[in-house]
This record gives C-alpha cells, sequence and structure tokens, in this order.
C-alpha cells in the first residue's frame, strides 16, 4: 500500500476585496480557502501523492463547503468536527507596486483552538503514512496546540516517519504570553526536513549570521543548532515592488548547498502560498528520490508559477511547473 503525506494544521476561509482593492473600499468580497498545511496538501495531491490532512471544523455548512475544495484536489481529510464553535478567518488585502499586502487574522474560538491532547489518534493515522508535516503556525496559537505538536511529533518520531516543518512565524498570532523561542526550537528538533528562512532563524534561536555570507551562514547555524535536520531549505527575495520580485531558493545538505537558477518575477498575481508550494516542491522532489539539484529546481519553480496564480492553492501541474523550469519563467505561449 502507498504510504501517505500526514499534514496537520487549521484549514481558513480567506476573504479578499476584488480586483486588489482596499478592505474600506469593497462592497463584495471572494472566498478561498487557505491554511499552510492543506496548501501543501493540495499541491502534493495534484503531484500524485496520496495525503490525509488533519484539522478540526464545525460540523456546518460553511465548513462543508470548505471541506469540498480539498476533495475536489483528491486530498483526504481526518477532521475532528465541533458543533459548538467557527471556522477561522483571514482577511487579505492584497498589495499593489508600493502598497504593500495585508492579513487581518480572526481566528480565536474556532474549532482547531480548541483541540486537546487525546483526541487525536496519531498511532492511527501514522500507519498508513511515511510523512509528517507541520508548521509554526501551530503552535503560535496556544498552549495546548503545543502540546499536541510535541504529541504528534513523539508518535511520528516513534513510528519512523520522515518529520519536516516550515518556521512560519506570525508575529500577530503569539499573543498567549510564550515566546516563540521558548516553545519552537524544542519542537523543531523532532524534525528531518526544515523550511527555514533569515529572519525567523534569528528570532528562533538568537542566532547571528554573517550579513556577508547570509546563505550559506544561516545554514551551519542552523545544522548546529537542529543536528538532527537532514535537509535544510530556503527561499532568497528581493523585492522591487509588490509586484515584482527576484526569487531564487537553496537546499543544503550534509554540508553542500544546492542553489536554483534566479528567476525575475514581474506582474505578481499573488505571492501568498508561495512558499508552501516551494515546501511542496521540496516534499515531492525528495518522496520521488529526484536527485538534491534537481529537487532545488522543482522547488524554486513550484514558488515561481504560484506567483501567478490567486488563491492559496498551488493547482499548478507538474508538466506546468517542468515547463516553468525549461523556459526559465520567460512565460512564453504554448501552442
Amino acid at each position: 500500500m502507498e504510504k501517505k503525506v500526514a499534514l496537520f494544521g487549521e484549514y481558513l476561509l480567506r476573504l479578499t476585496p476584488p480586483s486588489q482593492q482596499k478592505l474600506v473600499q469593497a462592497d463584495t468580497l471572494e472566498m478561498h480557502w487557505a491554511g499552510s498545511e492543506a496548501n501543501i496538501a493540495v499541491s502534493l495531491s495534484i503531484f500524485g501523492n496520496k495525503t490525509t490532512y488533519i484539522t478540526a471544523l464545525p460540523s456546518n455548512e460553511l465548513a462543508r463547503a470548505g471541506l469540498s475544495q480539498l476533495y475536489k484536489y483528491g486530498v483526504e481529510v481526518c477532521n475532528l468536527p465541533s458543533n459548538a464553535t467557527r471556522t477561522g478567518i483571514y482577511f487579505y488585502e492584497s498589495g499593489q507596486g508600493a502598497r504593500a499586502g495585508r492579513i487581518i487574522y480572526d481566528r480565536a474560538y474556532s474549532a482547531f483552538s480548541y483541540l486537546h491532547t487525546g483526541q487525536i489518534d496519531w498511532e492511527k493515522i501514522f500507519e498508513s503514512s511515511d510523512w509528517f508535516h507541520w508548521s509554526g503556525i501551530t503552535p503560535a496559537l496556544n498552549e495546548n496546540l503545543v502540546a499536541i505538536c510535541k504529541e504528534a511529533l513523539m508518535a511520528a518520531t516513534n513510528k519512523g516517519l520522515i518529520i519536516s516543518a516550515d518556521f512560519n512565524y506570525r508575529s500577530t498570532l503569539w499573543n498567549y504570553g510564550k515566546n516563540c523561542r521558548d516553545i519552537m526550537p524544542e519542537l523543531l528538533e523532532y524534525c528531518d526536513i526544515i523550511l527555514a528562512d533569515v529572519d525567523t532563524a534569528k528570532l528562533y534561536f538568537g542566532i547571528s549570521p554573517d550579513e556577508k555570507n547570509l546563505v550559506n551562514s544561516t545554514f551551519d547555524l542552523l545544522h548546529k543548532r537542529l543536528p538532527k535536520a537532514s535537509h535544510i531549505v530556503m527561499t532568497m527575495r528581493v523585492q522591487e515592488s509588490a509586484s515584482s520580485n527576484q526569487y531564487i531558493g537553496y537546499l543544503w545538505h550534509n554540508g553542500e548547498i544546492y542553489q536554483s537558477k534566479p528567476y525575475r518575477i514581474q506582474q505578481i498575481a499573488e505571492r501568498i502560498g508561495a512558499g508552501d508550494a516551494f515546501m511542496a516542491g521540496v516534499i515531492h522532489g525528495i518522496r520521488s528520490k529526484l536527485d538534491l539539484g534537481e529537487t532545488i529546481e522543482l522547488a524554486t519553480a513550484c514558488g515561481v508559477i504560484k506567483h501567478s496564480i490567486t488563491g492559496d492553492f498551488n493547482i499548478a501541474s507538474l508538466e506546468e511547473v517542468n515547463t516553468i523550469i525549461k523556459q526559465g519563467g520567460s512565460g512564453r505561449i504554448i501552442r
């Protein structure tokens, strides 16, 4: 039986003003469904991987509408429904030119936030899985979810699963009295594959990379703090404006760094979900036993193509991603 990638996180409704309007202008809002781990599950499923997404949603029509979006892309869902709570929401005001994008969270008292230890049968879920993915968003929500993450990580370790994580720091979510530096390093010690970024690495671990050799020194310092990690990946972005970026991917393994070709991304439709698309490419490349040079090229191209797709899900096929690699992001018409 083909093993699955198990992913744990909160599934959210995203509401966005149309036509890059500001919230104060909008008379209507567009619905999208979102969540870092859900985004990765969708990409992996489209790429042909079996996935199971563990979350919690209320028992109502809105939640069923959201779940239908996951089912459409072949994602299996382990949902822990609740009658007394709500679906988490976030509002996204997209940026344009010099105006930065903005996110407002409205996820207090969601079904996911009420989860507690012992409620999820990790042993059963992991019987059919060979990979577990989580992100720093979940332990930012409350202490119960920190405990659940640790519960899941210990069970995944005992079952011999590969464990991956995205640093995913969200400053507005850490508001329950705990500092991320007191929580995240211990949880990340369980991980084999990590998606990092320089600023969050400094925040979680208090490291001071060499600014003249930023990528290499960040990898070296992180590996010293997280010796179990066999692969560490990151992207570097030069943001020229909200609608034009330069983008490149890096992968560290056993002291060697693999670098993707650089891309210049212009006329960005949406940046949201690009990191999740990149992480899905990393997971797919490693699970497919691509060599590491091919893996970082695939992952970076996944991040690049997501900038052209609205909504949080990267719904591009592997064929479309490989076209990005072949064309170098030129966007030539396929006839």
